[in-house]
Formats: structure tokens, sequence, C-alpha cells
């Protein structure tokens, strides 16, 4: 049984002509890699096929990964994103040589570090520091040549005396913390990166991305896999989006994530309309760039995996499926808030948003009892957890007086579009201003708010304060002399 793809993935230049690179400048070449898995219903079917052999078949086929073609250049990052299930894993596995694929091939040039799970590779016996002996003759060194690197792998993984403790000891972060640091530090050719540093803490986060850049920059190529967008667009040159095992977008990681994060809560369905509509733009803006007389083929018309450019204008809406799994509802003491809906700034219902949109959250309340005096507030928090804004009504501590029983009424808090890219939860509450700010009502993360990138972004801080562009002040440089 033949199983093709009639996608394949170009490579562009900065003309975004198709080529296939030199084998000099070539870091991953991945050809028409595909992975089967046998399926069986019952443990005894594996005996009878066995037995059988190819005669009859008691297994389903399961394709985890269809055929998918790519080249990674050196010193180049691509990004991997995409449901859970999508593949993403198994494309890493395949590349890392721990699955054979069951059609196709992988060419790796030189040493290749892999952060596939954590601790892999590590023999829970062995204490840290043999670890990373043993870790760096698997992956080639020698004795002394893991010698000469030890300080700086101990240093960089900073888990102090547990060093000579059995790793079966180590929490989950210090087991991620020694292996990040064994394979960023034997100067791998390819490193390949899957959602392993999502557990480490925001500071060791931090340092692995910037010893990530430093790889890059000697010419490591790396494969990455995130849920994280702003991640990919910030660390990644290319990004490839997988869906059910199929790879169905390849191109500029800023447009990638935008495709991925509106159909991230979609239905099969939808995302084959999707793309469909994403593929005909693409052909019609391929017609249009054409000259006169020139003719664009059905096949290059049909292909989904050109690479893109983020120039298309992120436009907010509505996605209904998104709805926070964390959400905590409080006890009502005689009000109540019965709505919370996300507004742009005129009006219209929209929880996904470009950057830079300024955006409203309007409450609707309900009294329950009569009440003396009100004040009510929201919140913004990231999704780590971290309050990054909020307002109050009234200001200056004053209250909603003479609030009677079955009243109704909103509030409206205007927000200026700051936040960064990515997600947020949206959360409120109502209480009795005095001592101990008393609460009637709480919601915590209510609704979800997603920012989307809408072009190259300088992200400093928790969110952008900046009320206009700087300004070079009216003195001027001073040159003295």
């Amino acid at each position: 049984m033949s199983f093709k793809v009639p996608i394949d993935i170009p490579l562009s230049d900065s003309q975004g002509s198709c080529h296939q690179l030199p084998p000099s400048k070539l870091a991953v070449n991945v050809e028409g890699l595909s992975k089967c898995y046998r399926i069986y219903e019952h443990p005894r079917h594996r005996l009878l096929q066995t037995l059988w052999g190819n005669r009859r078949r008691f297994y389903k086929e399961f394709w985890a990964l269809h055929e998918l073609s790519f080249q990674l250049q050196r010193g180049e990052t691509l990004g991997v994103v995409g449901r859970n299930g999508s593949g993403k894993s198994t494309l890493l596995q395949l590349v890392c040589g721990t699955l054979t694929p069951s059609t196709g091939r992988v060419k790796v040039q030189g040493r290749i570090g892999a952060l596939l799970e954590l601790a892999s590779g590590f023999n829970p016996e062995f204490t840290g520091r043999e670890n990373v002996f043993l870790n760096g003759s698997v992956l080639g060194l020698s004795q002394t040549e893991v010698e000469q690197r030890l300080d700086k792998i101990l240093a960089f993984a900073d888990i102090g005396p547990f060093i000579d403790q059995p790793v079966k000891a180590y929490s989950s972060g210090m087991a991620i913390r020694l292996a990040f640091a064994v394979q960023a530090h034997v100067d791998p050719d390819v490193l390949v990166v899957d959602e392993a540093l999502a557990v480490g803490d925001e500071l060791f986060q931090r340092k692995c991305y910037a010893h990530l850049e430093q790889l890059k920059a000697r010419g490591t190529s790396i494969l990455l896999v995130s849920h994280s967008c702003p991640q990919i667009v910030q660390h990644c040159d290319q990004a490839l989006l997988l869906h059910k095992g199929r790879a169905r977008l390849y191109g500029e990681p800023q447009r990638i994530t935008v495709v991925y994060q509106r159909l991230s809560n979609a239905t099969d369905q939808e995302w084959d309309q999707a793309l469909a509509e994403h593929n005909e733009t693409t052909t019609t803006r391929q017609r249009l760039d054409q000259g006169p007389g020139e003719e664009i083929s059905r096949e290059e018309g049909m292909r989904i995996l050109e690479p893109l450019s983020g120039s298309e204008q992120v436009e907010p809406w509505l996605d209904r499926s998104l709805r926070p799994s964390s959400t905590v509802l409080y006890p009502s003491k005689g009000a109540r808030i019965e709505c919370l809906t996300i507004e742009t700034a005129g009006g219209q219902p929209a929880n996904i948003l470009p950057y830079g949109l300024d955006f409203a959250l309007r409450f609707d309340y309900q009294a329950e009892d009569s009440l003396p005096g009100l004040a009510f507030g929201c919140h913004i928090v990231s999704h780590s957890g971290q309050r990054v804004s909020g307002q109050v009504f009234p200001e200056q501590r004053e209250t909603l007086n003479n609030v009677q029983a079955g009243d109704r009424w909103s509030i409206r808090f205007s927000f200026r579009g700051g936040l960064w890219p990515g997600m947020y939860f949206v959360g409120g509450g109502i209480w009795v201003p005095g001592d101990g700010d008393l609460f009637l009502h709480r919601v915590v993360d209510f609704r979800a708010l997603r920012i989307l990138a809408n072009g190259q972004i300088d992200a400093i801080g928790a969110c952008s304060l900046q009320a206009g562009p700087a300004k070079l002040t009216s003195s001027g440089v001073y040159r003295p002399g």
C-alpha cells in the first residue's frame, strides 16, 4: 500500500523563490518521513499476527505522522506547533533516531542533542555527576572532554550538593536543569527541545533561552516544540504547523502562530475550511504578483505549505470555544456578577485581539438584597498568574449607593492595548468598602483573552505603558567643547 502526500515544504530565499539548500548548509534533511503504528484490540491479536504473517491483518493502522519533508539550515531555528496528538513529539523522536520511520529518511549532520522527556537518558540510581559523564559518553565525548565542560555544566544546572545525590531523589525541575545543562554544553550541531523548558521556573527558562541564542549564534540548529506562541515568534526563524499528523502550514512564525491560535479549539472541518480559504488567498496573491501572460499551475496553486509572510492585518474576533478550565466562582452574598463580556473599544464582542488594540471589559451585575454602598473591580492576569492590570469603580474609595434588591446594571472598564501577545485571564469582584473590604461576590479566571502579534514586537516588561513615541528632548545632543 502506497501513501503519498501531494504537498511538499519548499524553502525560500529572500525573494521567495523555492530551492534546495546545498549539502554544506544543511543540518537536518527530512525526506518523505512518516510513522505508522499497529493498534491491536486484544493482546492475543499480536500472537495471531505473528502466526499468520502477511496473510491476514489483526490490527488497525494509525498514522501518527504522514509523509513530511523539510530542510533545516545550520544556525536556523524551526518551531513546531500544533495541538496535542498532532505528531510533534513523533517528529522529534524520528529526527533524534529514538523511533524508526515507517517511510522516508532523516539525515542529520553532526552531533545531535535532545531534550525529549524529563531526565531522558539518566540512570535514576546514578548520581547527577555520574549521569553527566554517562550522557557525555553517549553523545560521543571522551571523559577528558566532559571534565573540561563539567564546571560550566554544574554552574548552569545550579542544583548545589544534589549533584552528588541519586537522580531518583531529584524534583522534576532539578532533573530538567541538569538534563538541559548537559545537552547544551556538549556543543551539539543540532539541538532538539520538546516542551522541556516549560517545567522550569521563569529565571531558569530565561537562562535557557539566552543560552539557546548563544548556541544559535555559534551555528547550532534548533528544532523547538512549544505551545508558547510568543516564544516561537521570538526565537524561531521558521515555523511548522502540524494537525492530525499532517503538515498544514510552513513559513514565517508570526503568521503561522496566528493561524494556529485561531484554530486551536476548532473542529477538523473548521481546520480544513480555514486552510482552504488560506490557500485560496495565497493563490490569489501569487496571481496578482505575476506579470501579464504568466500562468500559475493548478499544482502550485493548491500547495498549502508555501512560506507565508506576516503582512496581513490581524482582525479581532470572538472564539466561543475559548473558555478557561481554571474558572472559580465564589458564592454570592447579596449581589453577583452575572456576565462578563470582552469588547473592542467600538463595542464588538471579541476575545481574540491584535496587539495594540484598545479593549473593554463589560460586567453585568444584579443585586439580590438592598445594599447601602458597593465598590467594583476587575483584574487581568497572565497565564502564570501574574496580575498585570486592573481597575476599580468608583474611584477615590467612593461607592455606588442605594442599591435595591432586583436592580441590574453594567460597568464598562476600558483598557489601552498594551498587553503583550499571549494568553490572559479576566476576573472581578463586588465588595463593601470598609474594614477588610468584604467581598459579596468574586469570580476568578472567568473569561480568557488572547492577544496576537501583528508585527515585529520588542517586548520589554510585563506590558506596554508607552503613551507615545520617544522623542529627542528640545536640548538635542550636547557636545562639550
